[in-house]
This record gives structure tokens, sequence and C-alpha cells, in this order.
């Protein structure tokens, strides 16, 4: 079997823990490029894998089987549709996009292209949710009227990092809202209605660290919420 060669867009938080130390344990995929400023980092990480500025460097490269976009969000479509367009199976780093119509090109373009086309939502495989998932298989919950996820963190400062800059993609909706609404479409499919409040509670926030959703499934409501001023924190799932 070929080993699938493997580009990644970006060696921040999520290519250099979620990405890279899977891929590089599995002997069907081998890391040969990375996109990345942090150059002495891949040579430490990742000895086999070459540090490049440009996505060209990958996209352009005929062995490049898959890429791996971990640039920031509002990055996402521009660097996806490259990818696509260069004939690149290509796995996106969620939010997908800013837009769904951005992702809907995405689609299309990949259908186009006889590419595949994939979001990574890690927390499809948490242990609690896989556990919520297998009690409502199993019939051992029924009827279920009422689903709330709280999504709590403290963080009261605001740090100088991209997610929390005002932009495209950026603030606690798309960054850990994205996971949690995930979820439960997988578990309910798409709702009748949704009902959202966001806001920011931070001081000198930029962009949305606050975010109260209801989604409507007749009679059974699915409430999300996540802040970042909440010092003790409840149940994840209730």
């Amino acid at each position: 079997m070929k080993t699938i060669q493997v580009g990644i867009l970006g060696y921040g938080l999520s290519g250099k823990v979620f990405h890279a130390p899977l891929l590089d344990v599995l002997d069907d995929y081998q890391i040969k490029k990375v996109m990345t400023s942090r150059t002495e980092e891949v040579k430490r990480d990742l000895p086999g894998a070459e540090a490049v500025r440009a996505i060209e460097d990958i996209t352009g490269d005929p062995d490049i089987d898959l890429v791996i976009v971990t640039t920031p969000s509002g990055m996402h479509y521009e660097s996806a549709m490259k990818c696509l367009l260069a004939g690149k199976h290509t796995v996106v780093e969620k939010p997908m996009t800013a837009t769904s119509a951005e992702a809907e090109e995405l689609r299309r373009t990949a259908e186009d292209k006889g590419v595949l086309l994939s979001v990574y939502h890690n927390r499809r495989w948490d242990n609690d949710f896989l556990t919520i998932q297998k009690l409502i298989r199993d019939g051992a919950l029924q009827d279920i009227h009422t689903y709330q996820v709280n999504y709590d963190l403290y963080n009261p400062v605001v740090q100088e990092r991209w997610r929390e800059k005002n932009g495209p993609a950026t603030g606690t909706l798309y960054d850990l809202g994205s996971h949690i609404i995930d979820q439960t479409l997988l578990l309910f499919g798409m709702p009748e209605s949704v009902t959202a409040h966001v806001m920011k509670q931070r001081d000198n926030s930029e962009t949305v660290d606050c975010f109260l959703a209801a989604l409507h499934y007749g009679k059974l409501q699915v409430i999300l919420q996540s802040g970042s001023m909440n010092a003790a924190s409840g149940p994840r799932y209730q």
C-alpha cells in the first residue's frame, strides 16, 4: 500500500498537538512538509519533514497527496481552496469556514476535482460525548426533552492571539461553539429553528467571548452555552 504523503499548513497548537503527533505514529502516513515560520520546532519534532514558508511549496509538490489546513480560521477558505484546486485531498480544522457560502464553494470544488474534503471535529471522540451517544443508541435515554451543554472557561484577561482578535471566524462561538454545535447535529440532526445571544463580557474584548444558543426540535430543547468568566463550572453535559 502506498504511503500517503502529507503536507500541514501551520504549526501552532492545532498542527503541533492535534495533527502532527497522530500522523507521525501511523505507518500509512508520512509528513513531508510543514508550512510554518517555526522551522526549529519542526526540525525537533518531525526530523523527517521539511519546513517551508509558502503554501505553494506544498500545493505545487506532486508527491503530496493530502493537506491538513490548520491556518487561522479566517484563512481556512483561502487555504483550502488553493489545496483543492491543486488536486489535493484536504482536511480543514474546525470551524471549516467563516460562512456557509464559503463552505459550499469548497464542497463543490472538491467534487469537481474528484478529491476528498473533510472537517476535523476531534471532539466527536471525547469519552463523555461517546458515552452520551451510546446511551441514546442503546435506548438507555429515551424521550429526551432537554439537552444542555456548558463549555465553561475562566479566561478573564484578553490574550494577544488571533482567536481573540476581531476578524472572520474568531471568538468563542466559532472556536468552542463549533464543537458542541457539531455534536448536537450528530445526535439530533438539523433543528427546526435557532435562537442565539452572543456578546462580549470581558473588558477590552474585541470579539465574542460568551454565547447562548437554543436549538429547537419540537418538544426537544437544546441549550448550548459558553463563557470566559466562569470560575467554577458544573457538568459539561446535562
